[in-house]
């Protein structure tokens, strides 16, 4: 049994290893998208007949960032600290992705001259971070990438950051508003949040309010991440009553294939994932893989682009083959970002706004 409250303190869990085997599986379900087709599909959505590896990815990444995202603010009880120490976690790794885009892959796949290139409004749009992390404006380079499968699109991971933000204002107005620091107030908080995803705001060409539209969901998935992260929240807001057993994550996975090919299969199946993925996060018994560096915010943001390049040079590649190609690229280009812009901001940043935080683990008021 690993409880959910011991597993959030600092050394407690293996988060960073979920993050990681998430970041892999977005990576590894691109492999399939990104060259052309060579006759064989993602094994996971052909069996389960809904997603595939790259949602699931998604899926546990957002589910993680809620839990640790609220804990972030229960332990700062501070909104200004809250947002730096975001904004030091999203922000800096896509503004050096952006000048590796703009200054390594672009001139070296441009199909125009260098002088054009660079004399395009196009190229340095992309150093416009603020519409990327925000307004889901993606990386697009004059003559890059214009004959692959996936035409322009640099890193197409990228759609899901402005989602993200979105999620973490969610958590700042709910935190500031005192109601992350009880269970009941989590759930307030939660359902308020589930209330702010079912409406759909238009500000042009003036102000409208509807509901979402629920048969609407992102390319290629067959559910939203954003419930995963509501979830994640909640998780964190009842973590002094959840236990996570090993033997209950199996009999989960028991269930659902017990019923796979009922009409509840689906929802029994994210059920079983959000538990073994909390098991996998908790459970002693991975802890010596846990990875010391994370590398997990690198290899989602590059690991699209270095496929891109792959399947620029060599689109016929079986995906296979195209993945272990990229993979070396991948994992460099994601420990140079660690190494050297996303761990030295996120230090300074804690140093700078180091105060005593509250520890996680406490329980909150009933």
């Amino acid at each position: 049994m690993n409880p959910l409250s011991h597993a959030l303190s600092r050394n407690g869990n293996n988060f960073d290893l979920v993050r990681l085997l998430a970041a892999i599986a977005v990576v590894y379900g691109h492999s399939y998208l990104v060259q052309l087709p060579d006759g064989s599909t993602d094994w996971v959505q052909n069996a389960l007949g809904f997603d595939g590896f790259g949602a699931f990815g998604v899926y546990a990444f957002f589910l993680m960032s809620g839990m640790l995202v609220t804990a972030s603010f229960d332990r700062q009880r501070s909104a200004p600290r809250f947002v730096a120490l975001r904004i030091a976690r999203i922000w800096p790794a896509v503004a050096g992705g952006s000048l590796v885009t703009i200054f390594v892959i672009g001139p070296l796949f441009t199909t125009l001259p260098l002088r054009e290139y660079f004399a395009s409004g196009m190229t340095w749009a992309n150093l416009d971070n603020f519409s990327t992390i925000v307004l889901k404006s993606g990386w697009v380079l004059p003559g890059v990438f214009e004959h692959n499968r996936f035409v322009s699109d640099v890193c197409a991971p990228l759609w899901t950051l402005p989602i993200e933000v979105r999620c973490y204002l969610i958590v700042l107005l709910t935190g500031m508003a005192g109601l992350l620091s009880s269970r009941r107030g989590v759930l307030l908080a939660v359902a308020l949040a589930v209330a702010a995803f079912a409406l759909r705001l238009h500000l042009s060409p003036h102000l409208q309010i509807g509901w979402r539209d629920f048969a609407e969901k992102p390319g290629g998935y067959s559910f939203w991440p954003e419930p995963f992260f509501f979830l994640g929240m909640l998780l964190y807001g009842w973590r002094e009553r959840i236990a996570i057993h090993g033997l209950a994550a199996l009999g989960m996975v028991m269930v659902f294939l017990v019923f796979r090919d009922t009409a509840g299969a689906q929802p029994l199946f994210y059920l079983a994932f959000v538990y073994v993925v909390l098991w996998i996060g908790t459970t002693p018994l991975l802890r010596r893989f846990a990875p010391r560096n994370d590398y997990s915010y690198g290899i989602y943001l590059y690991g699209f682009m270095m496929q891109q390049c792959v399947a620029s040079i060599a689109p016929h590649l079986s995906h296979q083959t195209a993945a272990l190609i990229a993979a070396p690229f991948i994992l460099l280009c994601a420990a140079l970002s660690w190494r050297f812009v996303e761990r030295p901001v996120l230090v300074w940043s804690r140093r700078r706004l180091a105060r005593t935080p509250r520890p996680v683990g406490v329980a909150m008021a009933p």
